[in-house]
């Protein structure tokens, strides 16, 4: 498989990158091949015009494009545990992340690895198992944006929660500045949504946590 095999392939499917590199026998520890680092809620990591392949081992990064000449930053993606992300490799883009709780993360050179694997002879039979989550994913994150807000932000908030016998708890960290980001609409959209979820008790609050109850039938 040459180059341009491994490129339209990872373009494809990015995550397919730590199986594939894992059946080449770089050495992924050597400094000039990775950099790990460990992000604390809300640090921002920003790489610039650099070609760089990050690969989240824990955590939720949030991809922000800044738009300085409408003074907007807005949402592009949310990356979580084992996502591989490619930066500024197979287009420019000024693309900043934020880390959402702790992150840890490994930040590959991207002309050294991808050189790599370009000479390699693969065999991914297991393309179509990666190809059906991503188109999954695709869907929902395009599906989600067709409904209304308040279901946006149920939709968001749970991807952030953990499941619970109370329902979906909800971190602290997830409050309305991050959830206007993440569902393209203001704060005070974002505040209004919130107040008719708590009316309607799809939220609740048990013991200085919020809950998301499962919708009732």
């Amino acid at each position: 498989m040459d180059f341009l095999h491994v490129h339209d392939l990872l373009i494809k499917k990015p995550n397919l990158f730590i199986t594939l590199l894992d059946m080449t026998e770089l050495d992924t520890w050597h400094p000039d091949v990775c950099q790990f680092q460990k992000l604390k809620s809300y640090q921002s990591l920003n790489l610039a015009n650099a070609e760089k392949i990050i690969h989240i081992t824990k955590g939720v990064l949030l991809q922000q494009v800044n738009n300085p000449n409408i003074c907007k930053i807005s949402v592009n993606a949310i990356w979580s545990t084992n996502d591989v992300i490619f930066h500024n490799v197979f287009q420019q883009n000024q693309y900043e992340y934020l880390a959402i709780g702790d992150v840890e993360i490994a930040v590959f050179d991207a002309r050294l690895v991808l050189d790599t694997l370009a000479k390699e002879p693969f065999f991914p039979d297991f393309l179509i198992d990666y190809n059906k989550r991503q188109q999954e994913e695709f869907f929902h994150f395009s599906y989600m944006l067709t409904k209304n807000i308040r279901d946006r932000v149920l939709d968001v908030m749970k991807r952030f929660s953990k499941k619970h016998p109370d329902g979906y708890m909800v971190p602290k960290r997830v409050n309305s500045l991050l959830l206007s980001k993440c569902c393209q609409a203001t704060p005070a959209t974002i505040k209004k949504a919130l107040l008719d979820l708590k009316h309607e008790k799809r939220i609740v609050k048990k013991e200085q946590h919020l809950f998301i109850q499962d919708e009732m039938i």
